[in-house]
């Protein structure tokens, strides 16, 4: 048997595999063309979810370099062993059913690439319930809050944080909004009905947020009340401070608030005895801020204030000397807002559409596994000139 019958023919193999890249690549990019890929516009057209992961298809060269070291090993082998040794220590090679079975390999790896981009192109209609709910929580994030009353090894805003995101999880379809304040007021994040984002929002706040201290409890009310849509919903906020340091009369603010309309939760955070306030609370070392006598400041919860402040606007008040404050109450009374407001509706979502690239991920992959042996042999005759 001639030792042709033992060698790839790598010519034969290679050209073939060429026209295919060019053949599939081509295709690819027309394919994504027309699908409006390239098109800055807001119509649907085709995306990918997690584009990073396209650039994986760089794998292929040093796959089918490593394929193709594989053929020369065995044709450098071939070349050096005489034919009637060949014959008691190799089989016959086919360099029709060895393109094939990497034609296979190839595609299974390229399509799995784009299943995990996940392409997504067009909307589907999905059922949903939204509430007619939107939460604005004003956070305190004066110098007060500082204070380790509550725990030794949590700050009053640690422990306000911690709240708000156990608030945050309890919700289901209401809308919400983060303001954050001190001398003056900021919104941190508009209203949205994004969880998540609002969770990151509040785990990443800080009193060095705002350099201008103290407790505005007027600013933070007004902030929070122009954060509302105009939509005609129910709308809240949750204010949450030590009530320490009030500076201008929120008269004015509360009275804003009740002509639009806006109930207010207000969670008292602190203890009575109080705590010193650090000077840099990431640098306890630094020891705490004095007064102008040169003694420590106390810091102590105004449950007082806090009371009037949600006795003045109908609201409502929660104390919480605990580090991990009992929001069953909040809830509550949050769930009343919702009473009623529940809307059944549908809302357009992008399609994913990694089905179709996975289907052909498996086809391609069974198909390589699943190649018979007699189909090799039925193909000997290909590699002959």
């Amino acid at each position: 048997m001639s030792k042709l019958n033992f060698a790839y023919r790598l010519n034969f193999i290679f050209t073939r595999l060429l026209a295919w890249e060019i053949i599939f690549w081509l295709l690819f990019f027309l394919t994504l063309s027309f699908l409006g890929y390239y098109e800055d516009t807001s119509e649907a057209h085709i995306a990918f979810k997690y584009p990073l992961f396209l650039n994986l298809s760089l794998l292929l060269i040093p796959l089918t370099g490593a394929y193709f070291y594989k053929l020369h090993k065995n044709n450098s082998i071939v070349t050096c062993t005489h034919e009637n040794v060949l014959q008691f220590l190799m089989t016959p090679k086919s360099s029709f059913s060895s393109f094939v079975k990497f034609f296979f390999f190839r595609n299974a790896i390229v399509f799995l690439i784009i299943t995990m981009a996940q392409p997504i192109y067009g909307n589907k209609k999905v059922q949903g319930i939204t509430k007619n709910l939107e939460l604005v929580i004003a956070l305190d994030i004066s110098n007060s809050m500082n204070s380790k009353d509550l725990d030794k090894n949590f700050s009053r805003l640690d422990v306000s944080k911690r709240a708000l995101v156990q608030l945050v999880n309890n919700l289901h379809g209401e809308k919400i909004g983060i303001s954050i304040f001190a001398g003056n007021a900021y919104v941190q994040l508009p209203i949205t009905s994004d969880y998540h984002a609002a969770k990151l929002f509040i785990n990443e706040i800080e009193t060095e947020m705002i350099s201008n201290q103290g407790t505005n409890i007027a600013q933070a009310i007004k902030k929070s009340t122009e954060m509302f849509s105009e939509a005609n919903t129910t709308k809240g906020i949750i204010l949450v401070t030590d009530g320490e340091n009030h500076e201008e009369n929120p008269s004015d603010a509360i009275k804003l608030m009740n002509d639009k309309n806006i109930q207010l939760c207000v969670l008292g955070i602190g203890t009575f005895n109080g705590g010193l306030i650090p000077k840099d609370p990431n640098r306890p070392e630094l020891g705490y801020k004095l007064d102008e006598k040169g003694e420590n400041i106390i810091s102590k919860l105004n449950s007082a204030f806090i009371k009037e402040l949600a006795s003045k606007s109908n609201g409502f008040s929660i104390i919480s000397d605990d580090a991990f404050p009992n929001l069953t109450d909040l809830m509550i009374r949050i769930n009343k807002m919702d009473s009623g407001k529940m809307n059944d509706t549908q809302f357009d979502v992008i399609e994913n559409r990694y089905q179709i690239p996975l289907f052909f991920t498996i086809g391609f992959w069974l198909l390589y596994l699943l190649i018979p042996s007699s189909f090799i042999k039925l193909n000997i005759n290909l590699n002959k000139d």
